[in-house]
């Protein structure tokens, strides 16, 4: 399985730990609408003992209101990420997200759109 969508379901940290770690090949994953993920989701699924890290190209964390700016830094653990979809995220700021963009630029050509819609430049 390469993609997943869990769009608006109950998926608590249990279910994203078994995922990673039995889904290594997964590259896009939506987990928009999702009111049990957290910031302690995202370190579970770029944990340096989980898969998805090393291949996770896009997530879609739309509208999951307990994720906070401190999640952003998580990302960095993703080599291949070129998309991370945050719009909606009541406790997400554009700034912090312009700052992730700014501190990935040495290693990932990262841009910030004002709907904290994060995209690979193209």
């Amino acid at each position: 399985i390469t993609e997943f969508r869990l769009t608006g379901l109950d998926v608590m940290d249990g279910s994203l730990r078994l995922m990673a770690r039995n889904m290594p090949h997964l590259t896009k994953l939506d987990l928009s609408h999702c009111n049990h993920v957290s910031d302690q989701s995202i370190n579970l699924l770029t944990a340096a003992n989980s898969p998805v890290r090393e291949t996770l190209t896009e997530i879609c964390l739309s509208g999951c209101n307990r994720l906070t700016d401190q999640c952003l830094p998580l990302f960095k653990r993703c080599v291949k990420i070129c998309r991370i979809d945050l719009r909606s995220c009541k406790q997400i700021t554009l700034e912090a997200c312009q700052r992730f963009v700014e501190d990935v630029s040495s290693i990932n050509s990262l841009k910030c759109l004002e709907d904290k819609l994060i995209l690979k430049n193209s």
